[in-house]
């Protein structure tokens, strides 16, 4: 199995113009919206089944480049758009909404995880057309589940991408388990290698708007019990995904959980994947320290079919 690296001087925060920012004034506003509306008092209903639908531009061609080199795509996406930049950006204006109605504090949510079930390629060159409905949002007083889905599509694409997106908000601490790790493991591979460097969060921020001041600002992040910057789950997650491109992956479905936050600027990193499939066809992938093998995240994916 073959192994690609990914190298940390792909790009750095320098080398984005600032007229990138211009593109996530949706973003920052509805995480903004989301984060006040969380902070009013009186107790959210958290109503799940709602549906709300959205129509946004696709991402330009500079910015769908530069993230591109970023992840460690290059050219594959220059006709369709990253499914995983649809999940950290073009969808998360939508899913901060869909979670502000959970009856919990939007700031103390934590992405716990998502779900891309890959239909079709999202074309580039026409608006995106979003349907998303908050699922589920309840806890069992130690930690409270939110759970979002959002359909992605054009007009002449209607259903390309279906996202599930995880969160999770800490109401008190759980008594001390590791269940992280399964009680057999199946062999893996290492696919790529990865390590963020200490402006990682930022950069993500300037490709994707997601600002949150625990991925982007050292001084607030060190007064948090993260005791510094952490990495967006979802830009970790798709350093995982074009690893798993690169070595030969052809992805139809994927699901990751973030097990822990990853540290910035992170260990040296590995992208594996089980040398085999489950019985499902299944492959469990991972991402974990080179050192000690501490896992930040883990899931599976589902090859895509061959055609003829």
């Amino acid at each position: 199995m073959p192994t690609s690296s990914s190298s940390p001087a792909r790009l750095a925060l320098a080398d984005l113009p600032l007229r990138l920012l211009a593109e996530h004034t949706r973003t920052i506003t509805a995480m903004l919206g989301g984060a006040a509306r969380s902070l009013l008092p009186g107790k959210r209903p958290g109503v799940t089944g709602t549906v709300m639908t959205q129509t946004v531009r696709a991402p330009s061609a500079e910015l769908r480049e530069a993230y591109a080199t970023w992840c460690g795509a290059g050219t594959r996406y220059a006709q369709s758009t990253p499914p995983h930049l649809v999940c950290a950006k073009i969808t998360l204006p939508l899913v901060a909404q869909l979670t502000a109605q959970a009856p919990y504090a939007l700031l103390s949510v934590l992405n716990q995880g998502v779900r891309l079930r890959l239909h079709a390629p999202l074309p580039v060159d026409e608006p995106i057309q979003l349907e998303g409905r908050l699922l589920d949002a309840s806890d069992d007083g130690f930690r409270a589940r939110i759970h979002s889905q959002v359909t992605v599509g054009t007009a002449s694409v209607p259903q390309a991408i279906t996202i599930d997106a995880m969160a999770a908000v800490m109401l008190k601490k759980r008594p001390d388990s590791d269940n992280n790790r399964p009680a057999t493991e199946p062999d893996y591979a290492t696919v790529a290698t990865w390590q963020a460097r200490a402006e990682e969060g930022q950069i993500f921020f300037w490709l994707t708007g997601d600002f949150n001041p625990i991925h982007t600002l050292p001084a607030f992040a060190k007064r948090t019990s993260f005791r510094g910057c952490i990495m967006h789950g979802y830009g970790a997650f798709a350093q995982v995904f074009e690893g798993l491109a690169n070595s030969g992956a052809r992805i139809a479905e994927i699901e990751v959980r973030f097990v822990r936050p990853l540290p910035l600027p992170s260990p040296p990193l590995l992208i594996q994947r089980a040398r085999t499939p489950d019985a499902d066809g299944r492959h469990a992938i991972r991402l974990v320290s080179a050192d000690d093998f501490t896992l930040f995240q883990v899931g599976h994916y589902l090859p895509a079919k061959e055609t003829r």
